[in-house]
């Protein structure tokens, strides 16, 4: 990976850090990107130690505010001349229904419309250094999924993280198919149970629940396999619009197939993030 540029969302713990530390020990320069300032600087620090690369950095990303995902793409833009890989790990379980100041739920807006966003708003860089990656991190989850009334409060909180996973593995067939021949290949996957800060907004009844099920977790650096097989191997090279798990190719749910929903989901998507037909345009060299 020496010479390659990775930006990591969520990499100041869990999944991400153990994601970014591997990719660091691999010789890349990696773009740690998260809300927290102090815990992102943590991160850095971290790495740098054990891995001794100094090419790790950390950029601010509150994906709860699209101003903040377009701050952060025009300070990327501004430092960079290309990016390499772009790994959408960050996520998470919220049980309380609030909407961002955006008005979009926030848990669907950190799982799914700013990962969306930002993604599109960076495919340019993506092109520069094809071939490229994007991988998109998801869950088993999104079989119980479903796109109507996303981003109604008729939701409850498990249905609305079953929700911005299949949008997640839906998002990455669409783009796929949208940056066909292009150099740029997009997967998706499922890391499994692990064992994370995912769940800090959980109720104490499923944190004892959590607990109970400590034995069957994954740790972090083991659910981060999938990401880095994804990220780095060459067996990768030609793959896209593709769903993994435990490092093989897997069979997402039914519902991923249907192309007219995957459509609808991107219309309703550039809608809600407020994308303008310029940014399309540069992106994908034409309005679609």
């Amino acid at each position: 990976m020496s010479g390659k540029v990775v930006v990591v969302t969520g990499a100041s713990g869990g999944i991400g850090f153990e994601t970014a530390l591997e990719l660091a020990r691999r010789g890349a320069k990696v773009i740690v990107a998260c809300r927290n300032h102090e815990k992102g600087q943590t991160a850095v620090r971290r790495i740098i130690k054990r891995t001794n690369n100094n090419r790790i950095h950390y950029i601010h990303l509150d994906l709860t505010s699209l101003q903040s995902i377009r701050n952060f793409v025009d300070q990327f833009k501004s430092r960079e001349a290309k990016l390499d890989v772009l790994i959408n790990n960050a996520g998470a379980i919220l049980t309380s229904r609030e909407r961002t100041e955006d008005g979009i739920l926030k848990d669907l807006q950190i799982n799914y419309f700013g990962p969306f966003l930002l993604t599109v708003l960076l495919v340019p860089m993506l092109k520069k250094a094809s071939p490229s990656r994007v991988v998109i991190v998801s869950s088993s989850w999104h079989k119980f999924g479903t796109v109507n009334e996303l981003n109604s409060d008729r939701h409850g909180y498990i249905q609305a993280y079953a929700n911005s996973k299949l949008c997640n593995i839906m998002f990455c067939k669409e783009l796929s198919k949208r940056l066909e021949g292009t150099g740029v290949v997009v997967n998706s996957l499922n890391p499994g149970l692990v064992n994370t800060s995912l769940y800090r907004s959980s109720t104490a009844l499923e944190k004892l629940r959590s607990l109970m099920l400590y034995a069957f977790f994954k740790t972090p650096e083991e659910g981060a396999q999938t990401s880095l097989y994804l990220a780095v191997d060459i067996e990768c090279d030609q793959v896209t619009g593709k769903y993994f798990e435990d490092c093989k190719e897997a069979r997402p749910s039914y519902k991923t197939d249907d192309e007219e929903t995957r459509d609808k989901l991107w219309e309703l998507s550039k809608d809600l993030v407020k994308l303008t037909p310029e940014e399309i345009s540069q992106c994908f060299n034409d309005t679609t």
